[in-house]
């Protein structure tokens, strides 16, 4: 019996499943199976995407809760604590409700490793089945779920979903998700099911010719497309105050504040709204344009060019942790703070385009720190500094991330960014907030 949350992660952590991505939906469905089927308890928004997942599904989640639902969100990665990625109306999940929990699944988890050994949950799979099954338990009337990778084959799929939102089609997890665009998009696209509705954002015609060959499949008609059937006009940018005007074929929303920054943030929240409108058109409801603008209104997704004041110093996270995300980056900082001097603390994991990232981002700063990220996924950092010093003279290696952080804060800048991974991120903000990480 599992009795404490350190205890709880371990066990999840360090089990013969591990950590190591097993894609197929067969442990999933067999895992669910022998919990009851949390799953079929409530409808449920799926979103994937390349990037603009995470904010996307919280923007889906915030406007829900404001209209009065009581709604589950279930993301990934955190950046601190476990308990992030699982929330209901915006509270991450008590430590003894998650103890517990796991505590019911644990003979489950026990007889699928006395099958065979690929039948054994990995990491992701038990947290997601746990995540169902506390919506499930909190009887939540819809639950919002972002795919952890791909789509087809991950463990969030193993849901019957009422909308299901495709973000971006990007080149990221080539390994695993293929080396096309289209065959990226196919993968996307396998979280589309009968009877769904079907948001499709920012996505080139050759990608989003598969998706909608998808949705053709499964004989789906309610296709939302993202200039067709939603759009945004007007972006302001000003760090943590930002608006747009929204118009889609049932409302139209001016002068639409929030705080969440990034040049990509609008795109984000019109496929939000779009994901929301189509939910309610399922079920004979319509959007409340007030109740839609407070909810956006401090809308923010931590570790998303989020400005942060520590020691009377402007500092920037952003995980931009793909071609995608450095593209990203590169556009907002020109945005927000052209002409500004900047400083900043990178760590890129191995499996990454490294050198595509970096020679997207190295000129973009005047002072570069390359840390280690906290990941087991980052053996070799010396490469990373090695590519950096080829773009960028101004350019020091310190391996330890929170060393390398203080001694960035101690050179004459005027934003300290803190950028290329997550788990760097989460790291980082987790020291400034002095969060335990668990």
């Amino acid at each position: 019996m599992i009795s404490t949350l350190k205890e709880a992660v371990e066990y999840i952590y360090d089990r013969r499943g591990g950590t190591r991505i097993k894609y197929g939906l067969d442990r999933i469905n067999k895992l669910c199976d022998l919990l009851g089927n949390p799953e079929r308890d409530f409808p449920v928004v799926h979103v994937t995407g390349t990037n603009g997942k995470g904010s996307t599904s919280k923007a889906i989640h915030n406007i829900l809760k404001e209209h009065g639902l009581k709604v589950g969100l279930f993301t990934s990665p955190h950046l601190t604590h476990i308990s992030e990625r699982i929330k209901i109306n915006g509270k991450s999940i008590k430590d003894s409700e998650f103890i517990a929990i796991l505590n019911e699944m644990i003979f489950s988890i026990e007889k699928m490793d006395n099958m065979k050994d690929e039948m054994s949950p990995s990491f992701f799979e038990i947290i997601t089945a746990l995540a169902l099954k506390y919506f499930s338990n909190q009887n939540v009337d819809v639950a919002v779920l972002e795919v952890g990778l791909g789509g087809r084959l991950d463990a969030t799929n193993v849901v019957v979903s009422d909308v299901s939102v495709i973000t971006t089609v990007q080149y990221d997890h080539m390994n695993l998700l293929g080396n096309t665009l289209e065959k990226i998009a196919f993968e996307k696209a396998g979280i589309i099911k009968n009877n769904n509705n079907v948001v499709l954002g920012n996505i080139t015609d050759s990608a989003k010719k598969i998706i909608l060959q998808r949705a053709n499949e499964v004989g789906i008609n309610n296709v939302f497309e993202f200039e067709k059937d939603f759009t945004f006009k007007n972006p302001a940018f000003s760090l943590n105050w930002n608006s747009i005007d929204y118009k889609s074929k049932y409302n139209k929303i001016d002068n639409l504040i929030y705080k969440a920054n990034g040049t990509y943030q609008p795109y984000n929240i019109s496929t939000a709204i779009m994901a929301v409108e189509s939910f309610f058109e399922k079920k004979d409801k319509k959007l409340d344009i007030n109740k839609t603008k407070k909810a956006l209104k401090g809308f923010l997704w931590e570790g998303r060019f989020e400005l942060l004041e520590y020691k009377n110093k402007n500092v920037i996270l952003e995980g931009a942790h793909n071609i995608s995300g450095a593209l990203a980056l590169k556009n907002s900082i020109k945005t927000y703070i052209k002409s500004f001097k900047k400083a900043a603390l990178v760590g890129i994991l191995d499996d990454k385009d490294i050198e595509g990232m970096v020679n997207i981002i190295a000129n973009e700063f005047d002072y570069i720190i390359i840390t280690q990220v906290p990941n087991k996924r980052s053996n070799n950092p010396e490469y990373v500094y090695e590519l950096f010093k080829k773009f960028n003279k101004n350019v020091i290696f310190i391996k330890d991330p929170v060393e390398a952080f203080n001694n960035l804060l101690s050179s004459p800048y005027d934003y300290y960014f803190v950028t290329g991974s997550l788990y760097l991120v989460g790291k980082i903000r987790g020291y400034i907030f002095n969060l335990e990480e668990i």
